[in-house]
């Protein structure tokens, strides 16, 4: 009987160790099974210029975790103050830290130095003064500010992205006629950039970027909404 025993144990020792190893391949590959979906890759690049703009320059470091730096230019033909037309311009340089989270979700703190001004435009003050304004808003001194903020931008897939972008700015106005901002002047400025990428490996983008510009001086307060474009190529 116990050699009967010790046959029978030898000739199921090769079953039990087939079925130990194929559990033990499950185990394995569990993970793998769970991850048969990965998220998608979306490719990512270290620099983005605005090109055939010569109204909107800027140039940005996007590079994930790793440091920031932007400036940016721009002049824009026709906006609003107080509901009333105005030309402005604004000249921004920018440092911070590019944070990358999720494959997908992009924000940047930063901190920078700028400056801000209307433009006269023939035509804009005859506008103006049919509208009854007691202020010449296209005439207004530049005010030079210093500002921190943050940058965010999410990818929904490899075509679109939207963000929100706010800044808040302090610094003063030139003093000049008629108007004086007076000192110091505060403000802030609310973006929500909307990006859609196109062509080979995603390389270029067109930006569309509704803003609010809010100043607010001792002697003149002047809210500024519209939007800015820009035409991009990332590298």
């Amino acid at each position: 009987m116990k050699k009967i025993k010790i046959a029978l144990s030898l000739a199921l020792l090769p079953i039990l160790a087939h079925a130990d190893g194929e559990l033990a391949m499950q185990d394995t590959n569990t993970p793998a099974m769970q991850n048969q979906n990965p998220p998608p890759v979306f490719i990512e690049y270290n620099n983005r210029m605005a090109v055939f703009g010569p109204l909107h320059q800027v140039y940005e470091r996007i590079k994930p975790k790793a440091f920031y730096a932007g400036v940016e230019a721009w002049l824009l033909g026709l906006a609003h103050a107080n509901f009333k037309a105005n030309a402005i311009g604004e000249a921004e340089l920018r440092l911070g830290y590019n944070f990358f989270y999720n494959g997908r979700d992009h924000v940047t703190p930063f901190v920078g130095a700028g400056a801000i001004k209307n433009y006269h435009i023939h035509g804009l003050d005859l506008l103006i003064q049919r509208e009854g304004s007691h202020h010449r808003f296209t005439r207004l001194p530049t005010v030079a500010y210093g500002v921190i903020g943050f940058l965010y931008d999410h990818e929904f897939n490899t075509v679109v992205n939207l963000g929100f972008n706010l800044k808040g700015m302090i610094g003063g106005g030139t003093k000049t006629r008629p108007h004086d901002w007076g000192s110091p002047v505060v403000g802030f400025d609310a973006a929500l950039p909307l990006t859609f990428r196109f062509g080979y490996q995603r390389h270029w983008d067109i930006r569309i970027e509704p803003f609010d510009i809010y100043l607010h001086g001792t002697n003149i307060t002047v809210n500024y909404f519209g939007f800015r474009s820009t035409l991009g190529y990332r590298f």
